[in-house]
């Protein structure tokens, strides 16, 4: 290969590089950002997964921002809701009424739903105003330096997440980002709907 050739090949590689390393382009990148460092934006992705697709089991437990033991194993046989939020992140502020809606309407009717926070980064005290604030009714767990964020296997790296386990705490569904009312109410109807089929 001439010198003339080596040094077009290395240019090349060169634009190709700087084009995949553009500002917030991986995970690592947008962790490294802003004023939020470790922080990453979801972008709506929704993942549904068949019944015979499920294979990642979630146990999580931890403490409550009540300082109450809690425990997925405890909710076995009910769909349970974990979203991830934190009360300095945008998109969960803009979730929260959504959240408590659907929730509200599983509990009112009696539907063996379980919703469950794991908030991210916060001190107990502004997490509890954050709920007090937006009447959020169901408990959230205490992230305890990340290790009850870990719990989740790595699929909750975005903030918010929203992940849907089925009655035998296996992944059914989740979404990177901030979620609709509609768009839970709706995953959560079809985890059900799967349940009552079994």
């Amino acid at each position: 290969m001439t010198r003339g050739h080596l040094l077009a090949l290395l240019a090349a590689v060169a634009v190709v590089l700087a084009g995949c390393g553009g500002e917030g382009s991986t995970i690592n990148d947008q962790m490294r950002q802003g004023d939020q460092k470790g922080y990453v934006a979801g972008d709506g992705t929704i993942q549904v997964l068949a019944p015979e697709e499920r294979e990642t089991v979630i146990t999580l437990e931890g403490t409550t921002l009540e300082d109450e033991a809690w425990s997925s194993q405890d909710h076995l046989g009910e769909v349970v809701v974990v979203n991830v939020w934190g009360s300095w992140c945008g998109p969960c502020v803009e979730e929260a009424p959504d959240l408590e809606e659907v929730a509200t309407e599983f509990a009112e009717a009696g539907e063996p739903v379980q919703f469950i926070g794991v908030n991210s980064r916060d001190s107990v005290p502004s997490a509890l105003a954050f709920q007090q604030k937006y009447d959020v009714s169901y408990p959230s767990l205490q992230d305890d330096g990340g290790r009850t964020r870990a719990q989740l296997q790595g699929l909750a790296v975005a903030t918010p997440t929203t992940m849907v386990l089925d009655g035998q705490g296996r992944l059914a569904a989740r979404v990177s980002g901030p979620v609709e009312a509609s768009t839970l109410r709706g995953l959560v109807e079809d985890v059900l709907k799967s349940e009552s089929a079994r």
